[in-house]
């Protein structure tokens, strides 16, 4: 009896973990607006009017984040080229690994939900969004 409970626990365990990736690339696509940037010495950066932000778009494991503007008709500018990344499921983590150019680097999804997010680079700076919701109904 203890084997099967401890199976199932496992089981049930394993399956919240993948879920919870799930949630958060569902929740990870979209425009969310830059609101603070936090270096890994504490040093806070607020940007609290910024007209830009970043489009994340998922595809099967690979997506892109785009450098965006909203105009005054709804669509937007996309300034530069899209950063390719391919993510994964780490432990508990949800892993995005960028290339641009001849650079990579990493970010791991602290947290995705339909109003916030949280990015956290690999030299400890962390990047808080808020989800971008357009002022007019399509």
């Amino acid at each position: 009896m203890k084997i099967v409970f401890g199976l199932l626990s496992f089981l049930l365990l394993a399956s919240c973990s993948q879920n919870n990736h799930v949630e958060k690339l569902k929740h990870l696509e979209g425009y969310w607006t830059i609101d603070t940037v936090v270096k890994d010495d504490g040093e806070v950066k607020e940007f609290p009017f910024t007209n830009h932000m970043d489009f994340f778009e998922v595809n099967g494991s690979q997506g892109t984040k785009s450098r965006v503007s909203p105009t005054y008709d709804g669509t937007f500018i996309v300034y530069g080229d899209p950063v390719k990344f391919s993510w994964s499921a780490m432990d508990d983590a949800l892993i995005l690994q960028f290339k641009d150019g001849e650079q990579s680097y990493k970010q791991t999804v602290e947290k995705a939900t339909e109003e916030t997010l949280q990015l956290v680079h690999t030299d400890g700076t962390i990047y808080n969004y808020t989800s971008h919701k357009p002022d007019y109904e399509e």
